[in-house]
Parts: structure tokens; sequence; C-alpha cells
């Protein structure tokens, strides 16, 4: 194989055809590498410089990003609470509407007691009636 390369550089000298007729094969292999890594070498250069684009988009994304996902779990946090604090307000109401159900029971044992202690002739005075009333 070696033999068929340096027979095809003699030949290629003495025939003087191809682009430049005074260059040997070899030497015309040696530029065409010459060419390829040049041209390798500027890509690899091109290749860097859209990679440090591909970079700074990325960072520029990313601080539009990070404060959106911030903004995204405070939301999740608020939404949960005012979660909570409609179960907590669902429970209160439940309890005042018992209470409000329960007041005219309650005004009526009042009265009772008032007439009761009345009738066994007790002075406490009405005031503190009220109190052990709401005590109780």
């Amino acid at each position: 194989m070696a033999a068929a390369v340096i027979a095809s550089d003699v030949g290629a000298e003495s025939s003087g055809t191809g682009p430049n007729p005074g260059m040997t094969e070899s030497q015309r292999r040696i530029d065409a590498l010459s060419m390829a890594l040049k041209q390798m070498k500027e890509t690899t250069v091109e290749a860097g410089r859209c990679c440090d684009g591909l970079t700074r988009r990325a960072q520029h994304l990313d601080t539009l990003t990070t404060p959106a996902s911030d903004a995204s779990a405070l939301l999740t946090q608020a939404s949960s609470n005012l979660g909570s604090t409609l179960v907590l307000i669902k429970d209160a109401r439940e309890k005042f509407d018992t209470v409000a159900d329960c007041e005219p029971a309650i005004e009526r044992l009042l009265q009772g007691a008032r007439e009761a202690n009345a009738a066994a002739g007790s002075k406490v005075p009405k005031r503190a009636m009220v109190g052990a009333a709401a005590g109780a």
C-alpha cells in the first residue's frame, strides 16, 4: 500500500497535472489537510461563540424563571392558607349558628332562674345572676 502511495507521488511529480502543476501529490495532501485543519479551527471558534451565547441566554432565562418560580411557590402557599382559613371560617360560622339556635333556650333558662330566685326571695343582684348564667 505504501509503495502505491509513493508511486502515485512520483507519478504526480513528473506528470505536472492538477491545480498546481509544480506541486507534488504529498504537498497537495498536506495543503488539503492544512485547509481542513484551518476550517476545523474556525468552526471550533464559532462553536465556542455559540456556546457562550447559549450560556448567556440560559443565565438570562434563569434570572427570569427563578422569580416566577418563587412567586408560584408563594401563590401556592397563599392558596393553601386561604383554604385553611375557609375551613376555620366555616367552622366558626357553624358554632355561631349553634349558639344562635340555642339562644332562645338559654334566654328561657335565664328567665326561669330569675323567676325561681325571685320566688325564693333571694337578694342576689340581677347582674350577678346574668354573670352566673353566662358562666354555666
